[in-house]
């Protein structure tokens, strides 16, 4: 059975280096380039605030046992590319199999961060007695002024602790695939729209659609997939959208008639695939994935909560039409729970 290690940063294929993120200034979704390599926003607003997602995921296997687990990182980068915000999420889900292919699926696909102290206890175990969300956030308000460049090389020991007295004050848990999720989101980040005084929120919505139970047969072997909207959203002190970037993981482990289980030795987002998605001849306006998203995130613009739990999710909403044709209901939920989030902090 095979096993891959986390997923590094400069071993990414040259598409994804050509990613935009959601939205510009246009509303059509027509104005960045950079996803196509074109001289784009990043190249004309080198003085814009940044805001970037990365969607790190890893997949296991051994035996007939498997693991998908994914470190999602959200920034806000202020116009001389300093992190100002980070937020940070962590999706582990497992399965198992027996002899006869039979495939047992997760039943509870909520992040560490949705779990809480309730149902992610990491508080009470913990030497300094603080909760998976707390250490989380001291990673990350520790990172504040910093580059994605200068968080690249942030050290850790053997066991990807941090190496830093001061960093492990406030944060035991191993930090080194958050450092690595967050050089990425760095790295990825663009304008689109946000600014000083913005408030930078993270969104996931994950989901199978497999079902709670699935089984290999001769012919076909089972396919244990997790399907993980994310959105980075940021927003004003009026509560209105003024910039998004949505990306989408399919992470998928292959389960055989003798129960084995096969993972893949990478995990690319939908944004990370980039052209080679291939969704453009399929497409009723002739758009590859990437350029759906960002369409859908310019539309997000301007709105409140309340509208954005609004939007129709069958494609009725005219305005959306010739930005997005593809499935927004998870991503709306992501929002939403982006927003639920950021109104209980």
């Amino acid at each position: 059975m095979k096993q891959t290690n986390w997923y590094r940063i400069g071993c990414l294929l040259t598409a994804s280096l050509l990613l935009a993120a959601c939205g510009s200034s246009s509303s059509s979704g027509s104005s960045s380039g950079s996803m196509n390599g074109g001289s784009g926003a990043a190249q004309n607003q080198q003085g814009a605030w940044r805001a970037g997602l990365s969607m790190v995921t890893r997949a296991d296997s051994e035996e007939r046992a498997g693991e998908i687990h994914t470190i999602l990182a959200a920034v806000l980068l202020d116009e001389d590319g300093r992190i100002v915000q980070v937020s940070l999420d962590e999706l582990e889900s497992s399965i198992t199999a027996d002899a006869n292919g039979v495939v047992a699926m997760p039943t509870d696909y909520r992040t560490k961060r949705q779990k809480g102290e309730k149902d992610y206890p990491l508080g009470a175990v913990s030497s300094i007695e603080k909760g998976w969300a707390e250490q989380a956030d001291f990673f990350g308000e520790y990172l504040a002024g910093m580059t994605g460049e200068q968080v690249e090389k942030l050290e850790t020991d053997k066991d990807g602790y941090a190496s830093d007295p001061d960093l492990l004050s406030g944060c035991t848990i191993t930090v080194e695939g958050y450092r690595d999720a967050v050089a990425r989101a760095c790295e990825l980040a663009q304008p689109v729209g946000s600014a000083s005084g913005d408030t930078l929120t993270l969104g996931v919505e994950v989901s199978s659609p497999a079902g709670a139970e699935l089984k290999a047969t001769e012919d076909k072997d089972a396919a244990a997939k997790v399907d993980i909207n994310a959105v980075a959203i940021t927003m004003d002190k009026a509560g209105r959208v003024t910039g998004a970037v949505w990306d989408e993981a399919e992470p998928q482990l292959t389960v055989g008639t003798d129960g084995m289980v096969d993972a893949p030795d990478e995990v690319l987002s939908k944004l990370e695939l980039g052209e080679d998605y291939g969704m453009r001849d399929a497409s009723a306006l002739g758009k590859e994935w990437y350029e759906h998203s960002e369409g859908f995130c310019d539309y997000l613009k301007g709105k409140t909560a309340e509208q954005i739990e609004a939007i129709p999710t069958d494609g009725s909403a005219a305005d959306l039409k010739s930005l997005c044709t593809i499935g927004i209901e998870d991503v709306q939920k992501a929002l939403l729970k982006a927003l639920e989030s950021q109104a209980a902090a």
